[in-house]
């Protein structure tokens, strides 16, 4: 179930814009995070989207969590690499 979305502005190293959106998932009482391109089809681009479920117990935890991956416009492919490090 979708909680929580946020959206933030990237921009390539051209500096074309590239729309990010952020979603806090519950399943079973765990948080977990979905993070996606917008406007890129998935099944053709496998790496635009990227989740990691069961990071969390705390909704409070998992919502700075997502806020912080927001600020800092992680990218799908590198989430479940930094996840761990913020």
């Amino acid at each position: 179930m979708e909680l929580v979305s946020l959206h933030t502005l990237a921009r390539t190293e051209e500096g074309r814009p590239l729309w990010l959106t952020y979603k806090l998932l519950c399943r079973r009482g765990r948080y977990g995070v979905l993070c996606y391109l917008e406007g890129v089809d998935r099944t053709r681009h496998p790496h635009a989207a990227a989740e990691v479920a069961d990071l969390c117990a705390s909704r409070r935890e998992a919502e700075r969590l997502l806020r912080r991956l927001a600020q800092r416009a992680v990218m799908p492919q590198h989430l479940p690499d930094l996840i761990w490090e913020m």
